[in-house]
């Protein structure tokens, strides 16, 4: 999944998600814009045990992620996420702000296997324990007061292959997206059925500065949800960690390091049930959205300005 707000993307995010908005580190990347990569992972001596009960077959698989992460059946899909920003120089990390951030989804199964998915995203910062929104953050890097755009991502249309691979459009809000997918590494750790998702992306927006996103993620249910093909929707929490170029409305100086992300998130079923700080930012910045989520998921999308 990578993250187009900076921050998360459920969209394997932070997308978030879908990816992610859903979004390895190994060979060239895709060779098109908005094709996705698929590096193979390595042999393991320890998989079957790391996977002890876990379904081997690929539809079983991919059904399984898809209950995790989205939903098998048609229907919206909510993730939140909280988390810190650091800025990461060498083993250093430097605590930059907090960050609350929504994602309203819409999901539709086709008949041939594949997946569409639209999705809405949008995070907002605070300084370091505020828990309110704010215009303005200190960098601590420079000691620079700067402003904090308010940059909502999408409606973005994306689809997932019948292998549940992302598949993006060759532009989302004007810019350019290369994408790597790892596959996904799967868990089980007692009654608890988890996996761990990586794609990195290339990001080419005219007249910025490239900037190169690694989305991570380890998404869990409860066994009795994730392995039941009866269900539809299994409840989920995520734990992202994302390594980034620095946000360009950062205006860090050349040299100074990296983003890093710490996040944990859950995945829900109704609007209501986001978190009420985050609604009520949402009802501010984006009124229109907030008083019809659904609905608005058929508008034009906004351009990418992270």
């Amino acid at each position: 999944m990578f993250d187009p707000n900076d921050e998360c993307a459920l969209l394997s995010r932070r997308t978030m998600l879908a990816g992610g908005i859903s979004l390895g580190i190994a060979g060239s990347l895709a060779s098109s814009a908005g094709a996705a990569m698929t590096i193979a992972e390595p042999p393991m001596p320890n998989q079957l045990l790391r996977e002890k009960g876990l379904p081997t077959d690929t539809a079983s698989r991919v059904a399984l992620m898809r209950r995790m992460r989205l939903r098998t059946d048609a229907g919206p899909v909510f993730w939140y996420f909280r988390g810190r920003n650091y800025a990461q120089q060498g083993a250093n990390l430097i605590p930059i702000c907090e960050l609350v951030f929504g994602a309203i989804i819409l999901v539709t199964p086709n008949s041939d296997g594949t997946l569409d998915v639209v999705q809405y995203e949008l995070g907002f910062r605070s300084p370091l324990g505020s828990g309110k929104r704010s215009d303005t953050l200190l960098n601590p890097i420079t000691g620079e007061m700067i402003d904090l755009p308010f940059a909502p991502v999408g409606p973005t249309h994306i689809k997932y292959d019948t292998n549940n691979t992302l598949e993006l459009p060759e532009k989302i809000g004007g810019s350019t997206f290369s994408l790597e997918h790892v596959p996904e590494v799967f868990y089980r750790v007692g009654n608890t059925v988890s996996f761990q998702t990586h794609s990195r992306a290339i990001v080419e927006t005219p007249g910025q500065s490239t900037r190169v996103l690694n989305d991570m993620s380890i998404i869990s249910s409860p066994e009795s949800e994730a392995l039941d093909p009866d269900v539809n929707f299994a409840s989920a929490v995520a734990y992202g960690g994302d390594v980034t170029d620095y946000a360009r409305w950062l205006k860090m100086p050349t040299g100074a390091g990296t983003q890093t992300l710490r996040s944990v998130g859950e995945k829900v079923d109704r609007y209501s049930d986001m978190p009420e700080d985050w609604r009520a930012m949402l009802a501010e910045a984006d009124p229109e959205m907030a008083a019809d989520p659904i609905a608005g998921l058929s508008r034009e999308a906004e351009t990418y300005r992270n």
